[in-house]
C-alpha cells in the first residue's frame, strides 16, 4: 500500500470509530435523561485525536494507540466477567481494535514518509 493510502485508511478507521462512539455516547445520554457533558467530553477527546492525527500523524497515532490500550485495561476485566471469551473478543473488535489499528497504520505511513521515496534503480549501460 502506498504511504498516502495507508494514512487515508488510518484516518478513515479513526473517523469511523470516533463517529460511532460519539453517536453512541450522545444517544445514551439523551435516551437516559443524563447530562450531555460526558458525551461532549467524549466528542472532544475522540475528534481531538482525529484532528491531531490529520495534522501531526505521529502524535495522533500515539493518542489513538493510547486510547485503545487504555480501553483494554479499563474494560477487559468487566468484559471477561460478563461475556466470557466470545463476547470479550467481540467487544475487543468493537472498542479498542479500531484505534489501535488506526494508530499502527498512521505510524507506518509516517515512517515511510520520513524514509523518503524509494531509490531509483541504477541505470546500466
Amino acid at each position: 500500500m502506498t504511504t498516502k493510502r495507508l494514512r487515508f485508511v488510518g484516518l478513515a478507521v479513526g473517523a469511523a470509530w470516533a463517529c460511532w462512539w460519539v453517536f453512541f455516547a450522545t444517544a445514551e445520554a439523551i435516551s437516559s435523561g443524563r447530562q450531555l457533558v460526558p458525551a461532549m467530553i467524549f466528542f472532544v477527546v475522540m475528534f481531538g485525536a482525529l484532528v491531531l492525527a490529520w495534522k501531526w500523524p505521529i502524535a495522533g497515532a500515539t493518542l489513538f494507540f493510547l486510547e485503545g490500550v487504555t480501553s483494554i485495561f479499563m474494560y477487559l476485566p468487566m468484559w471477561w466477567r460478563r461475556f466470557g471469551l466470545g463476547g470479550t473478543v467481540l467487544m475487543f473488535a468493537w472498542m479498542p481494535l479500531p484505534p489501535i489499528a488506526a494508530g499502527i497504520l498512521l505510524l507506518i505511513s509516517s515512517r515511510r514518509l520520513s524514509a523518503g521515496p524509494p531509490a531509483a534503480p541504477a541505470a546500466s549501460h
